[in-house]
């Protein structure tokens, strides 16, 4: 377990667990101007099995890339999710690529595909991620989940055990926080339990930004300088 000064803590009046989970999906949080939706380009990933997954690839436009960053929604959800929204116009304006894939039958992409989703279907998922990461071989991937995507992200990271792929990093799953305690991790893995928030919702201030955006930004950033 991990509680220090980064700790996340938000105003009284925003402690609420179930008040945190509605904030981290309200369009609201999401208006006004988004450059990484200005920059965004669409783009249908093709699986060896012939399944096309719909994605929305922002690049910068006015820096250079520190790298990729791949956003999974969970159930449900999409690439207009507002914490998809949220987090990779939060990423995008610190430097990094920002890819939202839409799962099988999420998002505007039914017509696709004629078979239906399930969260079983890692391959499809595992393979569109693999080609991004092909696509952009100099630079390095990171890629987080939420809910669901969480949990595909996490198994992508087994998969990766054999089917490597070298330049991606990754994950945020939905488990009851008894199960953390649990956990026997490997030094790859730093594990951080807070004493408030929400399912997906982390959020704070008077604009509610939500506090994994920058420190996701700040993490990938400290990955990509120890890394050279």
């Amino acid at each position: 377990m991990m509680l220090n000064a980064e700790s996340f803590r938000p105003a009284p009046y925003l402690r609420n667990g179930h008040l945190q989970t509605i904030l981290a999906s309200s369009p609201f949080r999401a208006w006004g101007k988004n450059p990484m939706c200005d920059a965004a380009r669409e783009m249908i990933m093709t699986t060896s099995g012939g399944i096309r997954l719909l994605g929305f690839y922002s690049s910068q436009t006015s820096k250079k890339s520190k790298g990729l960053v791949v956003l999974l929604h969970g159930w449900e959800g999409s690439v207009a999710s507002t914490y998809i929204l949220c987090t990779g116009n939060a990423l995008y304006g610190r430097g990094y690529d920002i890819f939202r894939l839409n799962f099988r039958d999420h998002g505007d992409s039914h017509h696709l595909n004629q078979g239906i989703f399930y969260a079983v279907l890692l391959e499809e998922v595992f393979q569109a991620v693999h080609q991004l990461c092909r696509s952009v071989e100099q630079k390095p991937v990171f890629l987080t989940g939420f809910s669901l995507g969480g949990n595909f992200a996490l198994r992508i990271a087994r998969k990766m055990l054999q089917t490597p792929i070298a330049n991606l990093y990754h994950d945020d799953p939905i488990i009851p926080v008894a199960d953390f305690y649990r956990l026997e991790l490997n030094h790859r893995a730093n594990l951080v339990i807070h004493a408030f928030g929400g399912h997906n919702g982390f959020i704070d201030g008077f604009f509610l930004k939500s506090w994994y955006e920058q420190k996701l930004a700040d993490l990938f950033d400290q990955i990509i300088l120890n890394g050279k």
